[in-house]
């Protein structure tokens, strides 16, 4: 695979290379010292747990929402509203995110904070060696399928993380708390850190990776594990 398609692939997980100053293209997450602490925020120490993690790109934190951009797009304005009425408080204030949320990240919703962080994962367990570099790309090039399925730039897919991270900022917030807490993510310290880094250091690199580079896809590495997720 040509080293533009590779950028292209390790830019999915971008976001968190801004938050954390990581690379934004490198195979490895961090070059260099290895910083990643995988068992400490993940209970990940080997390459089982981590390829089991990768599950998430389809079943992780984003279904949370799915349903309501899923209704959003397709409810004319009287039905979506008859379809507030009808939700708990908490639920409620979801829906009503997942519409304002809508105009920037599309019917994709925060799918990119699930798929952000399992590309995150595939670079930060090659450098622990827990998969080759092949199983990487391979992996990776299933995270892109998913990615342009659901988004149309790079636009979209970063304001799709933001968005999801946003929200699992707040999870712990009681129903009272919760759509005041969600207001105020916009100025959340380390979300404005990661849109700062993200303009400084990423903005021409993802200006010069269009968002429908040909991407070949690798030969499965037959080192995966049959069940493995992909």
């Amino acid at each position: 695979m040509e080293e533009t398609a590779q950028y292209w692939l390790h830019a999915l997980s971008a976001p968190m290379a801004a938050l954390n100053g990581a690379s934004y293209t490198a195979p490895d997450y961090h070059e260099g010292d290895d910083q990643s602490d995988l068992e400490r925020w993940w209970g990940i120490s080997n390459r089982a747990q981590l390829l089991d993690m990768l599950g998430m790109a389809d079943n992780g934190h984003a279904t949370e929402l799915s349903e309501a951009y899923w209704q959003f797009q397709r409810c004319l304005p009287s039905q979506w509203q008859a379809l507030l009425e009808r939700l708990p408080e908490r639920d409620r204030i979801k829906y009503q995110y997942a519409a304002r949320t809508y105009p920037d990240c599309g019917p994709g919703g925060t799918r990119a904070w699930d798929l952000g962080r399992m590309s995150f994962l595939l670079r930060a367990g090659l450098k622990k060696s827990y998969i080759t570099a092949e199983e990487s790309l391979y992996l990776h090039y299933r995270l892109a399928l998913r990615a342009r399925h659901y988004y149309n730039s790079w636009d979209g897919y970063l304001a799709g993380y933001l968005f999801g991270k946003a929200l699992w900022n707040v999870s712990d917030s009681s129903d009272q708390a919760l759509a005041a807490e969600l207001e105020r993510q916009g100025n959340e310290h380390w979300n404005r850190c990661i849109l700062l880094n993200l303009r400084l250091g990423a903005s021409e690199l993802l200006a010069s990776l269009s968002w429908d580079l040909p991407l070949p896809e690798p030969e499965r590495p037959a080192s995966l594990e049959e069940d493995c997720w992909s």
